[in-house]
């Protein structure tokens, strides 16, 4: 029964990982039938560990949850994250990221070999980005943006994996080949979340006190709630330009060029529809910034769990003294400026650091335990 869950387990996150980058780099046309074969493939690994008389509650509320998102929206996006998280409660993260790392780097070195030799779609485009028309390379992908996010995903997963054991001269070759990747394809973002990445990953290695991991911890926070306000701020108060569209005005201006034109569309998203509680079914209209698009697509109440939901893994993950998933973390929440990934697991590396949260709890309930027997003995022989 053991192995039979965790090989559906797998099988599942299989699926998940193909699916994640099919429609960027193959088309979606079969997404469908591989997200319903992954999501049978977590049902049954929870059938095999399955304990109602203790977790009914648990059970009960991921069904109706699930389901009445499935139903408000046709959409079983939410479905699937529960049956993940539930299906790999124990199971440990580390090999889930180090799968989704060596399968992207593997698929994307696939489709750029196929791309230079001819054999499946181009190696790069040329078109009007934004404001003028430019060449930018993608790879065999469809779209730069989409080559950027992936590589993006590799380097954070890669280094979340292998950071520790690389020397000095090893990071910067990293750090150089990641910036010309990321040029090629045009994106300022990538360059930018990935010199932050990078150079946090690096530090956080010499961090030995609980005072350095205190203070990296606390400006996180900071960081994160600073984005989010800065986000809803210039969504609410954006001042467009009457003159020239996609555009601001004075000090509005030079922060839209920074983000290239992006508050401006998510100003004109608040404008055009009201902020939803459940999320608009089969919304198109919103921008490619996570925080903003997940709030229109999934709703404000999704949108208010996942931040509770990062706060206290960012929390949990400073009392593991895991500084690296506190980078990891802090690097994804960065790169939803620029893309909609955020409900997504098989692209939110910040989801696929919630496995195994049953046995850090059960190991963490055990260890008070221990404590708590040790200090009845020693009071009992004092």
């Amino acid at each position: 029964m053991d192995a039979i869950g965790k090989i559906s387990f797998w099988m599942g996150i299989l699926c998940e990982l193909i699916v994640s980058v099919s429609g960027y780099a193959f088309g979606g046309y079969h997404e469908p039938m591989i997200i319903v074969t992954g999501m049978l493939f977590f049902s049954i690994s929870i059938c095999m560990h399955l304990e109602l008389k203790k977790n009914w509650l648990l059970y009960l509320i991921c069904a109706v949850v699930g389901l009445g998102y499935y139903y408000l929206h046709s959409s079983a996006l939410i479905l699937r994250i529960l049956l993940i998280l539930l299906a790999g409660r124990e199971q440990k993260a580390e090999p889930v990221i180090k799968a989704f790392f060596w399968g992207t780097l593997i698929i994307m070195i696939y489709t750029a070999v196929l791309a230079v030799l001819g054999l499946h779609n181009t190696v790069s485009l040329t078109q009007n980005f934004r404001h003028e028309e430019e060449t930018r390379y993608c790879f065999g992908f469809y779209h730069p943006n989409g080559f950027a996010f992936f590589l993006f995903r590799t380097l954070v997963l890669g280094l979340y994996t292998y950071g520790k054991q690389l020397k000095l001269w090893m990071m910067a070759v990293v750090a150089a080949g990641s910036m010309i990747f990321f040029w090629m394809a045009g994106s300022k973002m990538g360059m930018t979340a990935a010199v932050c990445v990078i150079v946090a990953f690096w530090l956080v290695r010499f961090f030995k006190t609980d005072q350095a991991r205190k203070m990296f911890y606390f400006l996180g926070n900071v960081l994160i709630g600073m984005e989010v306000m800065f986000l809803m701020v210039s969504m609410v108060w954006f001042e467009p330009s009457a003159e020239i569209e996609l555009t601001g005005v004075g000090f509005w201006q030079i922060l839209n060029e920074l983000t290239t034109g992006r508050l401006f569309f998510i100003h004109k998203t608040y404008l055009a529809y009201p902020i939803p509680l459940w999320g608009y079914q089969g919304f198109m209209e919103a921008t490619e910034v996570g925080f903003v698009n997940a709030l229109y697509n999934q709703g404000l109440i999704f949108l208010v769990v996942y931040l509770a939901a990062l706060f206290y893994l960012f929390y949990r993950m400073f009392q593991k003294k895991d500084m690296s998933a506190l980078v990891m973390i802090l690097g994804f929440t960065l790169y939803a400026m620029a893309e909609a990934f955020l409900p997504y697991f098989n692209k939110n590396g910040v989801w696929m650091l919630f496995l195994g949260w049953n046995l850090y709890w059960a190991r963490e309930r055990t260890e008070t335990v221990i404590v708590h027997e040790q200090s009845e003995v020693a009071a009992a022989e004092d």
